[in-house]
């Protein structure tokens, strides 16, 4: 979608023949997009070749949606992660499937249900979790000072660990040396958390699961 746009953007210059532009902007989109899908947050260079191409910048909203829903479970990322994200699709297929043939069958195995069933519970009460800790830490980095856009970009950057966000997602790049010390520390313990996994917190602190 980010190659199209650009692309788009460039039917009325005259140079829209050279497809060796079209291949390093379509490998600056893909590198780009798995890098933030990723939580590392690096930008190919022929990505920014292809938005001064285009003349368009890249959209930091969507930069921001990778970075939340990214990251694989066996890894350090601070995203949503992309194995929960999956059970969810999953168990909203199925609740579709349903609601048009109420009395359908599942075809999944004894891990697809499971995956569709106990993996979607759990990955929607860590998504609440991620979604409270996001408006936690944005309500304090206003409280601290910074701008709503400011806030909300500090914030994703933060739990999802992708600090690159800071300097791509918006269109004046965030500097840290310019915050102030409260906001700074906001963001240190946001970073900190977005390093922890949320469910294992729980349940270490769960006197419950103790007993189990």
């Amino acid at each position: 979608i980010l190659f199209l746009r650009h692309w788009i953007a460039t039917l009325g210059v005259e140079d829209t023949s050279d497809w060796r532009l079209a291949l390093r902007a379509l490998w600056g989109a893909v590198f780009t997009v798995l890098s933030f899908l990723s939580t590392t947050g690096f930008e190919s260079a022929d990505w920014q070749e292809a938005r001064d191409w285009s003349g368009l910048g890249t959209p930091g909203l969507i930069l921001l949606g990778l970075s939340l829903v990214g990251g694989g479970v066996a890894t350090t990322a601070g995203g949503v992660k992309l194995l929960r994200v999956y059970a969810l699709y999953l168990h909203a297929r199925r609740e579709t499937e349903r609601l048009v043939h109420p009395s359908s069958v599942g075809r999944a195995t004894g891990v697809g249900r499971r995956i569709r069933r106990q993996g979607a519970y759990i990955a929607w009460i860590f998504f609440m979790l991620f979604a409270m800790s996001l408006t936690f830490v944005t309500a304090l980095l206003a409280l601290a000072g910074q701008g709503f856009d400011a806030a909300l970009i500090l914030a994703i950057s933060g739990l999802s660990t992708t600090g690159p966000l800071i300097l791509t997602a918006s269109d004046t790049p965030i500097r840290l040396l310019e915050l102030s010390d409260g906001a700074k520390m906001i963001y240190a313990m946001a970073m900190v958390l977005g390093r922890l996994e949320t469910l294992a917190l729980i349940a270490l602190l769960n006197p419950s699961i103790w007993r189990d």
